[in-house]
């Protein structure tokens, strides 16, 4: 089984700072590999151990994210590949979607391609289903847990409080939540793979695919303005001994508000 995952390098920071274009500052800024990534790396991981093949990780970045390539090469997956490229900075989820298809389609034919649901700056979750399409294969979303049998994938996740069952015949694109496995430690043997692996850096050259579908030039959509929400008012708990006493309470202060 051929599988590929997606991973991402986030601000390890919630005091994140801006460009003058309101893009995020990454070079010099705590970094971490996206928490949620983790579970697409296990179920890529656990399905290796059960069907056998081969995990391969592909990032999009500077070149400080080859260091969550090392995490996922410690972990288990195979090999990694680092898309670097001036000419990708400022992409939006539509130039992401682009470059990172452009990349999966040249890592030749793939069972699965694994994500986790959403990142933790861009909190956008476009990217698999634009995969998906662009791929021409099926999206499965929010996986809590996933299995691969006789080339079909079965998901199940919430909805709307009960809990539903998917199924797709592969290839297929697949987003995973925190529900979705337990991530492993990794060993000494997997650390010393992550030490001395090199990863190979793709440019827009590389990837057969047009300066203007990538960066700035390839988005359709701006940042114009960031700011934070506004504080919500912090409520009030009324108390009592009893529940009697508690009850009275709250209609005393009620009326103190002319709410009755």
């Amino acid at each position: 089984m051929n599988i590929a995952v997606l991973v991402k390098q986030v601000p390890a920071v919630s005091d994140i700072q801006l460009s003058g274009d309101n893009n995020l500052v990454r070079v010099g800024a705590p970094s971490m590999l996206n928490p949620v990534d983790l579970h697409a790396i296990e179920a890529a991981l656990a399905l290796k151990d059960q069907e056998g093949g081969t995990v391969t990780l592909v990032t999009m970045g500077t070149a400080l994210a080859s260091d969550i390539l090392r995490e996922g090469i410690a972990l288990g997956a195979d090999k990694g590949i680092l898309l670097s490229d001036e000419r990708m900075a400022g992409s939006d989820t539509l130039a992401t979607g682009q470059i990172l298809a452009a990349a999966l389609a040249k890592l030749g034919p793939l069972d699965l391609v694994l994500a986790g649901k959403r990142s933790t700056d861009g909190d956008t979750g476009q990217i698999p289903p634009a995969l998906a399409q662009r791929l021409g294969m099926t999206l499965l979303s929010y996986a809590d847990e996933l299995e691969v049998k006789d080339g079909q994938a079965t998901i199940r996740r919430l909805n709307r409080g009960g809990v539903e069952t998917l199924q797709a015949a592969l290839p297929a694109v697949i987003s995973v939540t925190e529900k979705c496995g337990n991530p492993r430690t990794p060993g000494i043997r997997g650390k010393m793979a992550a030490k001395k692996a090199v990863f190979p850096v793709w440019r827009l050259e590389d990837i057969d695919l047009a300066p203007e579908k990538a960066g700035k030039a390839g988005s359709a959509t701006k940042v114009t303005e960031l700011f934070a929400p506004e504080p919500q008012p912090v409520g009030t708990m009324i108390q009592g001994a009893t529940p009697v006493e508690a009850a009275a309470n709250l209609v005393d202060e009620l009326r103190k508000k002319n709410l009755l």
